[in-house]
């Protein structure tokens, strides 16, 4: 059974949310690769904290695998007329299986030459970009992703209308240990998704987060329609974003494609960048020195003694390991939509299932 967290949360366990998706994702045919890569990938985005890219999503993507906008049985189609620069058109897949497909071919690349770049179009919300560079740096590489969005909602700093993706950037650098630097970051002050939890919460919103429909700051986080970027660092990282995504690829940048159109040239995109650090250097000296510099950062004198200085990855494989030890906290708001939406064959499943 759940565990009562506060009145609003409920814990469950990773292999009960897992069981969860596989109730949920069964009707829609989706080939047994694209449908582990989707439920492996929400399961980790809430186990390590990522709850807007874990199980709120699955809403979203079964509305899409209804519109047809995702495929459920994609076939990828790569070109690699020059072997350490890749194409995939991902065939309308989720994004988490062209990625994770995407990685790989990166890293296999890379492994032979050194260094590969793998950039996929025609694709989908590919969720955690620091996902996918973990990949890489858990097979001993620098990896680099980004992507644009499914939506156009991040007005550029300084404007009052969307223009931009609330994009991804992330780099993964090995370590020696078990948890690599990871960096993760969106060019919005709040990734989108997580004003739906604020909805679900009643939470009133920072004003400088997001405008109305008429350019107005609002704290109520039902009545934003764009995004505000982090400052014009965020802008810059999202318009970059946006370019690498759209017309490196070959199709346009975010701000003219047509969301509600479903091919190649409207897809998301994606780009994925991997270094071999032994083609480099030796990698043992170099995950040596990334240590000492991890160390050094966390020696830093602090403003405030009761708070630790994290490195970048670090207080998501914490969370990780409390969450696998004490659950998963799902907003019970999030559970009633997901009652109402799924039908109480699938809601009376998920209630049963115990951390």
């Amino acid at each position: 059974m759940f565990t009562n967290l506060m009145s609003s949360y409920v814990k469950i366990s990773a292999i009960s949310l897992y069981s969860y998706l596989d109730k949920v994702l069964s009707p829609y045919q989706l080939t047994k690769e694209v449908e582990r890569a989707l439920k492996t990938h929400l399961v980790e985005a809430n186990l390590c904290g990522m709850d807007s890219h874990g199980l709120q999503q699955i809403i979203g993507y079964v509305k899409s695998l209804q519109s047809g906008r995702i495929n459920p049985q994609p076939r990828l189609r790569l070109n690699s007329e020059r072997p350490t620069m890749i194409r995939i058109d991902a065939d309308r897949s989720l994004g988490h299986y062209a990625g994770r497909v995407a990685m790989d071919t990166a890293i296999a690349a890379a492994r032979q030459f050194g260094m590969a770049v793998v950039g996929v179009s025609n694709s989908n919300h590919f969720g955690m970009a620091g996902y996918y560079t973990r990949m890489a740096a858990e097979a001993g590489m620098i990896g680099f992703a980004t992507s644009d969005t499914n939506a156009v909602d991040l007005a550029p700093y300084g404007g009052k209308k969307a223009k931009l993706g609330n994009n991804p950037i992330s780099w993964g650098i090995p370590t020696g240990t078990p948890q690599p630097v990871i960096l993760d970051i969106a060019a919005g002050i709040v990734i989108g998704s997580n004003f739906k939890h604020f909805v679900s919460q009643d939470l009133p919103l920072a004003l400088d987060w997001g405008l109305t429909e008429a350019g107005e700051p609002t704290d109520d986080p039902k009545q934003v329609v764009v995004n505000l970027p982090a400052c014009y660092k965020g802008s810059g990282l999202a318009f970059v974003a946006d370019l690498l995504c759209g017309p490196l690829l070959n199709t346009a940048a975010a701000m003219f494609k047509d969301k509600t159109i479903h091919d190649a040239a409207n897809g998301t995109g994606h780009l994925f960048w991997v270094l071999d650090v032994e083609a480099w250097t030796k990698r043992e000296e170099f995950e040596q020195r990334v240590q000492s510099a991890i160390a050094s950062l966390k020696d830093t004198p602090r403003l405030d003694p009761k708070q630790p200085i994290y490195y970048p990855g670090e207080l998501e494989a914490i969370t990780r390991e409390e969450r696998l030890l004490t659950g998963i906290p799902i907003p019970q708001a999030l559970i009633d939509d997901l009652a109402v939406y799924f039908g109480e064959d699938c809601f009376s499943c998920f209630s049963k299932l115990g951390s």
